[in-house]
């Protein structure tokens, strides 16, 4: 997936940019709702292409990534919330349901922690990369 993005700051490989109006968000509904609009994010520059702040580039989001990235951080916690839950329930024997969702909420947790050091751990090889310059920023 390629979209535009702006370039608000650089330092060597990692370049920070922003969303803008273009690519996918030009024909989308849901400008009212839109939350990616100015958001901020970094990219890769494998490349080494010269960029400098305020260029307009062009950005390479892997589907296969993206998806695996959002399914780090969404479904992951939930499977892990219901292994807790299962397994307190088969562990302790317990009558009680908050025993269960208890240990529900333990999964939880654990979940979301093996997806925040996943995310740690693969922080640049998950970036989305920069594949060339759109326009560039003319210096004064």
């Amino acid at each position: 997936m390629k979209e535009q993005a702006r370039v608000i700051d650089c330092s060597q490989d990692i370049i920070t940019v922003a969303c803008m109006d273009g690519g996918s968000c030009a024909s989308c509904a849901g400008k009212g709702f839109c939350n990616v609009q100015g958001k901020q994010f970094t990219a890769v520059n494998s490349s080494g292409l010269d960029i400098a702040h305020g260029d307009d580039v062009e950005i390479y989001l892997p589907p296969g990534k993206t998806m695996f990235s959002g399914f780090m951080v969404m479904m992951l916690p939930l499977i892990t919330f219901g292994a807790g839950y299962l397994a307190s329930s088969r562990l302790f024997a317990a009558e009680s349901e908050l025993v269960n969702a208890l240990g529900g909420f333990l999964g939880l947790a654990a979940g979301f922690l093996i997806a925040y050091g996943y995310g740690r751990v693969q922080k640049t090889r998950s970036q989305p990369e920069i594949i060339r310059i759109i326009k560039k920023q003319l210096s004064p």
